[in-house]
């Protein structure tokens, strides 16, 4: 089993397809502006996937009722990360799909090795919108993304990732994650499912609220890639989204560009959406019961599949909707939907209510459909006002290259009100500020601007003296930044803080020195 540097920054995946850190709105913790038409400026540095973008976007109208314009930079080192973002966010604005079904694609997509055949198809279908919007600036999505701060040689990159979706490009997926699994496991290839079992049972459960994901779950997905299940539905087609290029060395030739699947086998995309959600009501926070709870035979009522989809209906509700999502019936999910799943494809199963007086059987049918297609118009109407009040004002500007070549750039110095750095790129904090050295990370902070940071409570390879030296560190090199840990992060930490779920990303709050002193 792999158990050095390198294996295990290879199990963890050398291109980010998933984050391992719950969600959260970037908004929250940031000073008020002197003007609410003030952009709020935010960066996501290495996150691999949206959940910060749609859980930041849901909860605009919580600050106030004049929505302040997000600027949202998001930087990734690889383009394919880049390709998958713009495709998750049009899976989830995809408003011709009832809401139940867009959450079921938008999981399936974020999170599975292998898809329906349907799915990939759709995948397809929106390859196409996709370089449309990339290439010829076509499309709504061409809006709300700002790709002016992208090269064209990437931008040209992009549009050839979004080819390699189509359904004739192959892509054995299988092969491709089983060599991976079998230079991970190495001779203990045979009694993986021991191993499996071990890092559940040692690590990842003992982790507050991640008992809600199902040993079964998680044994299979570590064998199988695929995450999230929805019925009886069969998964047989590879998910091209997630083949990816990354460096490697050929015998007697040097480096080369190798494609495959190069994304975490280890951790799970299960942390993104599945083990954490806000708790709304009394229903929501039945998402953890634990039955038996003391005995030593603790059992989960719900699993994380159900956590990742009340989180998904939560933020595409609140868009659509501008309302909190609220289930209204114990242990069930969708139960809060209502309305909300009403879309044109499913508008004309509504019925209206039955006359009292009696009149023509002809006049009834069509006075009732009449009536009950005035309610859905005026209900469309009004859904997609609030739709575009939700996205408006909201520019997503996607970055890649060498991070190190942000710190130097003028169009990003002290531009950030907030920014999000995920654990594969912690190490940028390494170098402390020196005017007489290259700049470095707090180049890119306003004053007092939040900075959060990725720990390493799920990274499963790491043993806990490891993931404890490895907060220890973190809290350390942000000190060397003028960064100060917020009321919620210790600034000293011992092993029960390895647990606590709140400890997955760690804040600071900036203050810049000015002529020597401190501000």
């Amino acid at each position: 089993m792999a158990r050095t540097t390198s294996g295990v920054m290879m199990s963890l995946g050398t291109v980010n397809m998933w984050g391992f850190s719950p969600s959260f709105d970037m908004q929250d913790g940031v000073a008020s502006p002197h003007k609410e038409d003030t952009p709020l400026n935010l960066l996501l540095i290495g996150p691999g996937d949206i959940r910060h973008v749609l859980h930041t976007i849901a909860h605009r109208r919580r600050w106030g009722k004049q929505l302040r314009p997000i600027n949202i930079y998001v930087y990734e080192r690889s383009v394919e990360t880049l390709a998958r973002h713009m495709l998750l966010m049009q899976i989830a604005q995809d408003w011709e799909l009832p809401l139940r079904q867009r959450v079921s694609t938008f999981l399936e997509v974020f999170g599975n090795t292998l898809v329906q055949e349907r799915t990939s198809a759709y995948l397809e279908e929106k390859a196409k919108a996709l370089i449309d919007s990339v290439h010829y600036e076509r499309g709504w999505l061409a809006n709300q993304f700002d790709l002016s701060h992208l090269k064209m040689k990437t931008r040209d990159e992009l549009v050839d990732n979004f080819h390699s979706w189509f359904q004739k490009v192959r892509f054995d997926v299988v092969k491709l994650r089983d060599h991976r699994l079998r230079h991970y496991y190495e001779v203990r290839y045979d009694y993986r499912n021991n191993l499996i079992d071990w890092d559940y049972t040692m690590t990842l459960k003992k982790i507050e609220n991640a008992s809600v994901i199902h040993i079964r779950q998680y044994r299979e997905w570590r064998n199988s890639g695929i995450a999230f299940e929805f019925g009886d539905q069969s998964y047989t087609e590879p998910n091209r989204s997630m083949a990816a290029f990354t460096e490697a060395h050929k015998k007697n030739h040097g480096s080369v560009l190798c494609r495959g699947l190069w994304a975490d086998i280890i951790v799970s995309p299960y942390v993104s959406f599945g083990v954490d959600c806000e708790t709304s009501n009394k229903f929501a926070e039945q998402l953890f019961e634990i039955h038996n709870k003391g005995t030593g035979v603790e059992q989960n009522r719900h699993n994380t599949t159900q956590v990742a989809v009340y989180n998904l209906l939560s933020y595409l509700h609140e868009i659509e909707t501008g309302d909190v999502y609220k289930m209204k019936k114990a242990h069930d999910v969708y139960s809060g939907i209502g309305e909300a799943a009403t879309s044109v494809s499913n508008q004309d199963d509504e019925k209206a209510l039955p006359k009292i007086e009696e009149i023509d059987e002809e006049e009834e049918t069509t006075g009732t459909s009449k009536n009950s297609d005035r309610v859905a118009d005026a209900e469309a109407r009004e859904r997609a006002k609030t739709i575009v009040e939700s996205l408006e004002g909201v520019k997503i500007i996607p970055l890649t290259g060498k991070l190190e070549d942000l710190y130097s750039k003028k169009r990003y110095h002290h531009l950030f009100d907030h920014v999000f750095l995920s654990s594969q790129h912690c190490h940028t904090l390494q170098s402390a500020p020196d005017s007489k050295e290259a700049p470095t990370f707090s180049n890119l902070l306003s004053d007092d601007a939040l900075v959060s940071v990725e720990s390493p409570l799920f990274l499963l390879p790491l043993t806990e003296d490891q993931r404890l030296l490895y907060m220890e560190k973190l809290v350390e090199m942000t000190t060397a930044h003028l960064l100060k840990p917020v009321s919620a992060t210790p600034k000293s930490f011992d092993k029960s803080d390895l647990f606590k779920i709140q400890n997955a990303s760690l804040r600071f709050q900036f203050t810049r020195e000015h002529d020597g002193q401190t501000r």
